[in-house]
């Protein structure tokens, strides 16, 4: 989570990540700092889309156990074992560890960041406004053909919305939208990207949400 102060002049923004938040230093009136914060967590996998992976020439499976797992088109036996040991690995890495409990993955930045990076940046322009930037950045060898993105700006004002998509995207490892609230109340904001919400859906017809 990204929070920053608001005053008449510029605001000040302090550092944090998309996942928590840390207290808001206030930049005092009389010296405003133009500053400006970067959060990042991981693509986590939470699925599969069954028309996207039959648009770009896969299919959906289901193991014995339940696995679905995405595999090419009349894919060779051993193609198929390398695609089911594959989704394996990274449903075992998008599932968040239980805090105490001795499980795979062993890491945070190991089990979310599957299919790569979500991040937002935000910037104080001044006023009562700031510039948010967020996005994604896929793993190499991964490409998006369809993404859904939401983010939130919240003062003491109450909540402003902002999303990009739902829109389908030509095969591209990764995609950033801008977004400019003003008029923002005086005092303390946040600004929260939704990770329920937002996702990225691949050419094998895999589906990533930011992992908080």
């Amino acid at each position: 989570m990204i929070k920053f102060a608001t005053a008449a002049a510029v605001a000040a923004l302090t550092a944090a990540t998309l996942a928590a938040t840390t207290p808001s230093a206030m930049a005092a009136e009389a010296t405003p700092a133009v500053s400006h914060v970067h959060g990042e967590a991981g693509l986590k996998l939470t699925g599969y889309d069954a028309a996207a992976a039959e648009a770009h020439g896969y299919v959906i499976k289901t193991t014995a156990d339940s696995m679905q797992y995405t595999v090419k088109k009349n894919a060779t036996p051993a193609e198929d074992a390398t695609a089911q040991a594959k989704a394996a690995a990274l449903w075992g890495k998008s599932v968040k560890p239980t805090p105490g409990v001795a499980a795979q993955p062993n890491s945070h930045d190991e089990w979310n960041d599957v299919c790569g990076k979500a991040w937002r940046d935000g910037d104080a322009v001044g006023g009562r406004a700031i510039k948010v930037s967020s996005g994604f950045n896929l793993l190499p060898g991964q490409a998006a053909v369809f993404y859904y993105w939401h983010v939130h700006a919240v003062d003491g004002g109450g909540v402003a919305n902002h999303a990009w998509g739902p829109s389908g995207l030509w095969d591209r490892q990764e995609w950033h939208g801008d977004w400019a609230p003003g008029g923002l109340t005086m005092g303390s904001a946040y600004t929260r990207l939704d990770s329920d919400t937002s996702y990225a859906t691949l050419d094998d017809g895999s589906v990533c949400h930011p992992a908080t």
